[in-house]
């Protein structure tokens, strides 16, 4: 929803403003710095949206850029306000008469949530300006009389055009007002008011567009003056502006500046009703025996019920200039291990040829293990196509077989049409988290026998590495927003692989993994060092990273295989300007990802509840998402309890099943479709299987149960590759 509204105020505002969504209370705009931002309502609908889009952009298109001009002496910021809005609302309508009817809608919920708290009250028995605020907002839809009296200022404060008419207006409101409240309350009724003068304008006053207007009104239509203001006040009134601290001429004064709030000069014009209650009390601009208008009071105190991130900390996600900064593209790791290897072979020969040795022994296991899953992922792709094909039934005759019209009924030419297989895609995430140590060679095989899957049978593909080593950075993200936001600052992504790279750096790049799994100390490279697991700030990079992707690859079945052995960091923030007070280390996160907003928690273990929230909203249903876990025999166990709490029977099963299949499936577990739980000893398509080893002198039952173990190991990898053969195809 953001990114579709953020188009949308671009588009009105003819220009590349930015839209930002946050813990606020209400929408406003930042005459300076040229920042829209959009509250977090519930149940915000569409009309409201574009309410209070086309709010802003109005103030973006119309306000005056100077904060100083918004402050007008001795009259109260909510009188200014509420002119100012009836001027820029009127302009945006003018501009975009497709707008009135969301307008209209978006008002008539406002109303309906007691908005401007009116509900049950006479409408016409409020103050003024409170009148005017409820008619210039509601229209037609809105039933206020006002007063032989009160009519000429409400025609003038409908009828303003530019801010020097809103200027004039609110002066001349005030005055008026005033002059009431001095007058003797028993001689109020019997004494005419001064009343403005009765030019043209002012009698044909430009009211709000309806939704009844036929919105033809062109931008280069004569401006009204407003109606300037006379002396047929009496020139008693100018003295009292005077003493009051205004002028006659309506200049602000040296003091009158000095008597403005310095640090609310700055401060954005607020949106669809006014700034928030505590600037209305603090900005009085000097009108202290005036009263604010109590529909904007109550619209600020009342906008704290529509939060819909009531209690909680609205966060902006990993954003796609992070995840430029944060990729290392795989030119740069190439770079950095063609350089290792060169001075180790120059430094260390015998250890050079140990890991050249090891890469060949890789070679040649991993061949039939990638020749088993090519031999599955063909055979379902087959029978995909044959379970899909068509073989028609009429066309043309086949006369061959007319003799046979009295017995047999397919006297046509067959024509059978298989069904075209789906293109596929996959992106990989592998861990490279310091827990991940001990079981780094056997994650590092796998890796690669899946990418040489990919490559034997045509699925283009992507691997990164995530870690959190800082030297591994070349430069930190310029972030542009000052909001609070999910901290991924720590994020290294390592590009290891991809189809993109060519057949000479393919290889390369499978070697140089293959000499570091052999012996970590000797061949790992400066991109390489491991760190801690900021999982979840990978998978939101993934946001990016396959749309990227799927650009360049139009697949139609894309996959997200992830290998870790543990669970991602506990969720972290960077504090914005928008940060609340009341936030603790207990208060719920709320983030946006490709339009699904996720809560989850901040505590010590969050990280895991946080991935399978963070997963479904990057991946959505179009994206399958598979999870190798590798873990040790004694962290299993704790696994198990996770999956089968207090059943000690499954549990057992369980562990049957990784011993006899080298791995745990278990699909639709946190957030993953299928999951691979793993023991680093166990089968996995790494390409390893158990030798055959009998001695020369052992007895039957040795060599029966050395035959056994030799079997189950090429089990395991065929029970694993079927499964994971499965997902792909």
């Amino acid at each position: 929803m953001l990114q579709k509204k953020s188009v949308l105020a671009r588009l009105l505002a003819n220009e590349n403003i930015s839209v930002q969504q946050g813990n606020y209370s209400t929408a406003s705009f930042d005459i300076v710095n040229r920042v829209m931002r959009l509250p977090l309502w519930k149940d915000m609908s569409n009309d409201l949206y574009d309410l209070l889009v086309g709010h802003e952009v109005s103030h973006a298109l119309h306000t005056p850029s100077d904060p100083n001009v918004l402050n007008v002496p001795n009259v109260p910021f909510s009188f200014i306000n509420i002119v100012e809005d009836i001027r820029i609302e009127k302009k945006i309508l003018r501009k975009y008469p497709g707008l009135i009817g969301n307008f209209t809608r978006g008002y008539d919920e406002l109303f309906e949530m007691d908005l401007f708290g009116t509900k049950d009250k006479d409408l016409n028995t409020l103050p003024f300006m409170d009148k005017l605020n409820i008619k210039s907002k509601g229209r037609a839809a809105v039933e206020v009389d006002f007063t032989d009296e009160e009519k000429p200022y409400f025609d003038k404060a409908m009828a303003v055009e530019t801010f020097d008419d809103v200027r004039e207006v609110v002066l001349e409101i005030a005055a008026w007002l005033r002059s009431k409240n001095e007058e003797p309350e028993e001689a109020q009724s019997d004494v005419q008011a001064p009343q403005p003068p009765s030019d043209e304008e002012g009698d044909q006053s430009d009211s709000m567009p309806s939704p009844s207007d036929d919105g033809d009104e062109g931008e280069d239509e004569p401006e009204s003056d407003g109606g300037d203001q006379t002396k047929e006040a009496g020139d008693d009134e100018a003295e009292k502006e005077t003493e009051s601290g205004g002028s006659p001429d309506n200049s602000e004064s040296e003091s009158d500046e000095d008597d403005i709030d310095e640090t609310k000069e700055s401060n954005p014009s607020k949106g669809a009703g006014g700034d928030s209650h505590s600037y209305i009390k603090d900005v009085n601009n000097g009108a202290d025996d005036l009263d604010e208008a109590s529909t904007e009071i109550a619209q600020q105190e009342n906008m704290s019920d529509l939060t819909e991130v009531d209690g909680k900390l609205y966060v902006q996600p990993l954003s796609r200039e992070e995840y430029e900064t944060y990729k290392i593209p795989f030119s740069d790791v190439i770079e950095s291990r063609e350089k290792l290897l060169e001075e180790r072979a120059t430094g260390y020969p015998r250890r050079t040829a140990e890991a050249q040795e090891a890469w060949e022994k890789f070679q040649a296991d991993a061949k039939p293990i990638v020749s088993l899953m090519a031999k599955e992922f063909e055979m379902r792709k087959a029978a995909y196509r044959s379970k899909r094909a068509r073989t028609s039934t009429k066309g043309t005759l086949d006369v061959a077989k007319l003799h046979a019209y009295k017995y047999d009924d397919n006297l046509f030419k067959q024509v059978t049409t298989l069904a075209d297989g789906k293109s596929h895609g996959l992106m990989m995430l592998v861990d490279y988290s310091g827990s991940m140590n001990i079981v780094m060679p056997a994650v590092i095989r796998q890796t690669a026998t899946l990418v040489m899957f990919c490559k034997r049978v045509g699925i283009p593909f992507q691997v990164f590495g995530f870690t959190s080593i800082r030297t591994s950075r070349k430069i930190m993200p310029n972030h542009k927003t000052d909001l609070s936001r999910y901290d991924s600052d720590e994020l290294s992504l390592v590009e290891l692989y991809s189809s993109k790279m060519t057949k000479r750096q393919l290889e390369f790049s499978l070697k140089a993994s293959i000499y570091q799994s052999s012996d970590a100390y000797y061949f790992t490279g400066r991109y390489e060092q491991l760190g801690n697991t900021p999982l979840n700030s990978a998978i939101m990079a993934m946001t990016y990273a396959m749309k990227d992707f799927r650009k360049e690859n139009p697949v139609e079945k894309m996959r997200l295989i992830t290998l870790t052995d543990g669970d991602s960091n506990r969720p972290t923030v960077t504090r914005g300007s928008d940060y609340p007070d009341n936030v603790t280390w207990n208060t719920p996160i709320v983030t946006e990802i490709n339009g699904t907003k996720i809560e989850f928690g901040r505590q010590y273990d969050a990280g895991k509840e946080a991935t399978g929230k963070i997963l479904n909203a990057v991946c959505g249903k179009d994206v399958t998402t598979v999870n190798f876990f590798i873990t040790d025999r004694r962290s299993v166990n704790a696994e198990l309890y996770r999956l089968y709490p207090w059943q000690k029977a499954q549990q057992n099963a369980a562990k049957k099943s990784l011993r006899d299949d080298g791995a745990l499936v278990i699909d639709n577990d946190l957030g993953y479709d299928r999951r691979f739980i793993m023991v680093d000893k166990g089968a996995s398509l790494s390409g390893s299987t158990e030798d055959l080893e009998v001695s020369n002198d052992a007895t039957p039952a040795q060599i029966a149960r050395a035959f056994k173990k030799f079997s189950g190991s090429k089990k395991g990898n065929r029970i694993i590759t079927r499964k994971f053969a499965e997902m792909l195809a």
